[in-house]
């Protein structure tokens, strides 16, 4: 993480604004002259509906003084800000379906690693919410013990030309299991 000499979106009120380079994506931090201004305007914004000078998902994070936004769908980028910062709040467009979840993102990449293609090629055909009765994600390996337990997740169908598939994942895509691999 290293900050950048990006331009900052406008400051939502903030005195101190900075853009950080995480990986690929920008990140905009707003620092507040206390705690809870800076919460009244996280709030604000998820509540409001207010036009952000972004397109598409935009998550943010209220920490302290601190207004933490991600304009993106990396799901591995929105998974390093969620554990270090917490849940995020956030405002979608309203439109399409896309951008996915980050699990979705997540079974995306395995599921062309293991059928050898360009994830870029690989189609949503469809994701839908799912509840496990286990941490194997209802997909034990032969012979396999799965911790019992219900796990939140997705069940995300899967299309590469005339390949199909399905992945079973966790909330996150921290885990995620193919129902046929390779």
């Amino acid at each position: 993480m290293q900050e950048v000499a990006a331009p900052v979106p406008p400051a939502f009120n903030a005195p101190d604004a900075r853009t950080l380079q995480v990986n690929e994506g920008l990140v905009y931090v707003y620092e507040y002259g206390s705690v809870d201004e800076g919460k009244t305007i996280a709030e604000g914004l998820s509540l409001s509906g207010e036009a952000l000078p972004w397109e598409g998902r935009v998550s943010f994070w209220p920490a302290g003084k601190l207004l933490v936004i991600y304009p993106g769908t990396d799901g591995g980028l929105v998974l390093l800000l969620t554990g270090l910062l917490g849940d995020p709040l956030g405002v979608s467009p309203e439109a399409p379906e896309e951008p996915y979840p980050p699990a979705v993102a997540s079974a995306i990449s395995v599921w062309a690693e293991a059928q050898g293609v360009d994830p870029a090629s690989v189609e949503v055909v469809g994701y839908t919410a799912a509840e496990w009765l286990n941490g194997c994600l209802g997909l034990p390996a032969p012979g396999e013990s799965c911790a019992q337990g219900t796990v939140s997740g997705w069940v995300v169908e899967l299309r590469a030309g005339e390949l199909l598939g399905t992945a079973h994942t966790d909330d996150l895509g921290l885990q995620v299991r193919l129902t046929s691999p390779g």
